[in-house]
């Protein structure tokens, strides 16, 4: 019981403290170096290391330790990939198994290279809105904007905003308003620096090469 009260008092004095609005104002930023090259932050980190072992099978570890940024995607991403292969093949065989060995090489040579743009593109160099169209290093064009956020309350001085990853679709980029937000990916966390590039991690919800099931 009077752990309880302890408890009580704690959380009254700490909104208290904070009932005016103080929670929302800014402490800084952390600390963004991660003290290792790309790979080896991949291979540490529970939510990209399947990322590290794709990137080791397609035999690019120098592409993603170079001097450029790297769009990752999350093991999250890697297995709605694998879910929506499996899905696919068990349409004709409902005992077929589907896992990362199951994709095929030239597959990942192929579009890995879609999450790498040559030189360092970090969050305060993005343009806003319509972003600006990058060459990724497989050849494909990318679009990174730094949008703000449509869902804002007013709780802060200005309009929080957002990194975002978008596909080309066809030959040419639709006109700006008509993009589809299936195509852009939101930044889940931006601006982290290893010693040879920079990374911004890809929100879970996306699917590994943008891939879309067949009808």
């Amino acid at each position: 019981m009077k752990n309880i009260v302890i408890i009580l008092i704690t959380v009254v004095v700490l909104y208290s403290c904070d009932k005016d609005g103080n929670y929302l104002t800014d402490g800084g930023l952390s600390n963004p170096e991660v003290g290792t090259t790309t790979m080896e932050f991949f291979k540490s980190h529970e939510q990209l290391d399947t990322l590290a072992l794709l990137i080791e099978r397609a035999g690019m570890i120098d592409e993603f330790n170079g001097n450029n940024t790297v769009f990752a995607p999350n093991n999250l991403s890697i297995r709605n990939f694998l879910n929506s292969r499996l899905e696919e093949l068990r349409r004709s065989d409902p005992q077929a198994e589907y896992s990362i060995n199951d994709i095929p090489l030239d597959t990942l040579t192929k579009y890995m290279g879609g999450y790498i743009i040559s030189g360092k593109i970090k969050r305060e160099d993005m343009k806003k809105e319509q972003g600006k169209i990058y060459t990724a290093v497989n050849g494909e064009e990318r679009r990174i904007s730094l949008e703000p956020t449509a869902n804002y309350g007013g709780e802060l001085d200005s309009r929080p905003e957002y990194v975002y990853f978008t596909y080309k679709q066809g030959d040419d980029w639709d006109k700006w308003d008509d993009i589809k937000d299936d195509n852009k990916v939101v930044v889940k966390t931006s601006n982290l620096i290893s010693t040879n590039g920079v990374i911004h991690v890809l929100q879970g919800g996306h699917t590994l090469f943008n891939y879309k099931k067949s009808k």
